[in-house]
């Protein structure tokens, strides 16, 4: 890897993109954020599609014209080239690095990507119904989450130290939020989560709002 910062293609409220600008910070690894405004489409332009066919962010450059795509794959490539950096995201034996890795994929593969902008739009043209849609799956997601993460819990989700699967989880939370969604009764331990982590410095400063992208109030 080059001396420059890489840099982290992404969008200020993408909960993908905030997970790593976040994991980032934690191992104090320096990177340059590029803004991606998905509502103007940039996502769909050539220069965006030669990084990812796909047009999803968040994509990673850790050298010039050198693209890594997938948030889950780039935490993996982040513990194993920075080994000696910050905290490791999947800490512990083998057996609990893997119900990290379970937890974070309720999120990343069973929950976040039906509700993003691309599965909306494809479900359905009537706002209502697109509400209802992500509305669903986030509460689905949301309950089997706090299920499996029961009888693991700690001080985070998996134990007493965070790991990537609560990088995955606040971010979720947080668009569960945006859609008005409970988050007492049985999802009042994550809850307690996020609240948790939004009081920690790495967490607040790679926050949305706290972005370059995000709206002006």
């Amino acid at each position: 890897m080059s001396d420059s910062p890489l840099k982290l293609y992404g969008y200020w409220r993408s909960s993908a993109s905030w997970r790593l600008r976040w994991a980032l910070r934690l191992k104090d690894i320096p990177f340059e954020y590029v803004p991606v405004n998905i509502l103007k489409g940039e996502h769909l332009e050539a220069a965006h599609l030669a990084r990812n066919p796909l047009g999803i962010l968040p994509v990673v450059e850790p050298e010039k014209g050198m693209f890594l795509c997938e948030s889950l794959a780039i935490f993996e490539w982040l513990e194993e080239s920075f080994p000696h950096k910050g905290p490791s995201l999947f800490p512990g034996s083998p057996l609990q690095r893997a119900r990290i890795r379970s937890l974070c994929e309720i999120i990343n593969a069973e929950t976040a990507p039906l509700q993003t902008p691309r599965a909306l739009k494809r479900h359905s043209a009537d706002t209502s119904e697109r509400t209802a849609w992500a509305t669903h799956f986030i509460g689905e997601g949301l309950r089997a989450y706090e299920s499996l993460s029961r009888p693991l819990r700690g001080e985070w989700s998996v134990g007493d130290q965070l790991s990537a699967a609560d990088l995955c989880l606040v971010p979720q939370i947080y668009n569960a939020h945006r859609y008005g969604i409970d988050m007492t009764q049985e999802l009042a331990p994550l809850e307690r989560l996020f609240r948790k982590a939004l009081g920690l410095e790495a967490c607040q400063a790679t926050s949305p709002e706290r972005q370059s992208d995000a709206p002006k109030t």
